[in-house]
């Protein structure tokens, strides 16, 4: 896959193609930082004066370096997929190589951050089961009936956007959207709302000693299944 950017994007990256590889180096470091923590103005006002160009040119340029990445990042990119779309974007096989190695340092992380965003299924947190025996009813004065109740503790993560609409109302640091889809918001806020912002469920169930014993034995075959070679070579493709 390559990653096409927009010719808006192609003019804010321009700069970097006007100066040297330490500049490129700089640009880097301030990424990172605007990734981890959000836009840091007086730095962008530095650079902007280092350069002699208006501060909302650096703070472009490093939205476009910052949605390059992440980009290469949401759709785990090869290197030699990466390099290619670099070429396209019109960098030099010298500073191709300086955004390879920010994308191989950064990757995991921020490939965290964006399953952490993306993440809405329920997870599981905890289980409690209590085993319940009916001795007798109206019709069967002598049955007796084994139950188990089964309390299910299950967390999902809160409306990512709810919360990002909040953090704006009350935060000064807040930052512009990095990829338009994804990513509104630093990594380290990412990582505080999948911890903080978590909603618990409890799912009850109650079922008989044959169909939990049913229960058991389909798990068990899951987890088997899940160890297979099969299962693993479909987890490395992916």
């Amino acid at each position: 896959m390559i990653i096409f950017l927009s010719e808006l994007q192609k003019q804010h990256l321009n700069l970097l193609h006007q100066h040297s590889i330490q500049v490129l180096v700089d640009f880097c470091k301030l990424t990172i930082d605007y990734l981890s923590n959000g836009v840091n103005q007086k730095k962008c006002a530095i650079a902007a004066e280092k350069l002699c160009i208006p501060e909302v040119a650096v703070q472009n340029l490093i939205h476009a370096l910052a949605y390059l990445i992440v980009e290469a990042c949401k759709h785990n990119l090869s290197e030699t997929n990466l390099q290619s779309s670099l070429a396209i974007a019109g960098f030099s096989e010298d500073k191709q190589k300086v955004l390879l190695k920010l994308y191989d340092t950064k990757k995991s992380e921020i490939s965290a951050a964006l399953n952490l965003l993306q993440q809405k299924d329920p997870s599981y947190q905890d289980l409690t089961w209590r085993f319940e025996i009916q001795v007798a009813s109206k019709t069967s004065p002598e049955e007796i009936v084994p139950m188990v109740a089964i309390d299910f503790v299950l967390t999902t993560p809160k409306n990512y956007g709810q919360y990002e609409k909040d953090y704006s109302e009350n935060s000064t640091k807040h930052i512009n959207s990095v990829s338009y889809s994804n990513v509104n918001s630093p990594i380290q806020d990412a990582k505080s709302a999948s911890q903080c912002q978590q909603v618990i469920n409890h799912l009850l169930l109650q079922c008989d000693l044959p169909n939990l014993v049913h229960l058991t034995n389909r798990l068990d075959e899951a987890l088997k299944e899940s160890k297979s070679q099969h299962v693993r070579k479909v987890q490395r493709s992916l």
